[in-house]
């Protein structure tokens, strides 16, 4: 891995403001960015002109858009009315990302509920993704699972068993160590998890916290901090990347803010509030992970 050849981020931790973002790639001579929310509006709700003034940015500045992070099969396994909107999302989605050349979606794996790894419950969400592959379909478009906490794929080991049930030329991991520490009674993430899913790992996500007592009924069980100095032990995680022989993208997920943001918009981010200080927090990470990437 190299920086900055290897290196992107969420563009929304940084700025809704597509001048923020370029003078940001700029300043760290990025590679492209990963689009999440812009311009005040999630992903879902990018309009045509969003999308044209991003692919126009892109072609200006030589951007690749190495991902597009929707929010789709974020929503419960019971909800028919649900998936059938995440359906239209996930078609939306498809045409934002053929338009802007970018060849990875992220989807979920529905709403957490007790006992992840139900053989039968597990059969159903494989065959509602392998029914977004089917929209997919000849688009050249690949699919990213990420770890989320609150969806059944929080762990290694929810990963593994979702991915053994999809094709491997359609399905890979977009792998997140920190979300690990948000999984309640998970193990802490170590390094011998990207091993374990190196075979499929198509993008990996880079953000730090500590786990905390919960605060309340629901809070997260966890709290951002500056890349480097929270509990995934990054350095150990970037090594082991580089024995795989891992060739893909690091994709800064800022997540932690010099002023502290809100819980409920860490759960589905979007908009200005969630990038409030979004960009003097990443360019700490950012330069924290340039420190880590230089010294392996």
């Amino acid at each position: 891995m190299i920086f900055p050849d290897n290196i992107t981020f969420i563009a929304d931790e940084v700025s809704q403001d597509l001048p923020v973002l370029r003078a940001f790639v700029r300043e760290f001579k990025l590679p492209g960015i990963e689009l999440r929310s812009f311009a005040g509006r999630a992903f879902k709700d990018l309009t045509n002109a969003d999308v044209d003034e991003i692919g126009a940015a892109a072609r200006a500045e030589g951007w690749k858009i190495f991902g597009c992070s929707t929010p789709v099969f974020k929503c419960a396994l019971e909800d028919p009315a649900a998936i059938a909107a995440h359906r239209e999302i996930f078609k939306r989605s498809l045409d934002v990302a053929r338009t802007l050349h970018c060849d990875l979606l992220r989807v979920f794996t529905f709403l957490r509920q007790p006992h992840a790894l139900e053989p039968q419950r597990l059969a159903r969400v494989a065959e509602h993704l392998v029914g977004l592959a089917e929209l997919a379909r000849d688009s050249g478009v690949r699919l990213g699972i990420e770890n989320e906490h609150s969806c059944l794929t929080g762990t290694v080991g929810e990963m593994e068993a979702i991915l053994a049930l999809l094709p491997a030329e359609n399905f890979g991991a977009i792998w997140d160590p920190c979300n690990v520490l948000y999984v309640p009674d998970a193990s802490p993430p170590v390094p011998g998890d990207i091993t374990r899913l190196a075979p499929r790992l198509f993008h990996v996500h880079v953000k730090d916290s500590i786990r905390r007592p919960p605060a309340a009924p629901g809070a997260l069980l966890a709290v951002g901090t500056p890349l480097g100095i929270g509990e995934v032990n990054w350095r150990d995680h970037l090594r082991a990347l580089q024995r795989c022989g891992y060739r893909g993208i690091l994709s800064l997920e800022t997540h932690w803010r010099l002023q502290k943001i809100d819980d409920s918009l860490l759960h589905l981010p979007a908009g200005y509030g969630f990038s409030h200080g979004g960009e003097p927090a990443s360019r700490v990470c950012l330069h924290n992970l340039r420190a880590l990437v230089e010294t392996l």
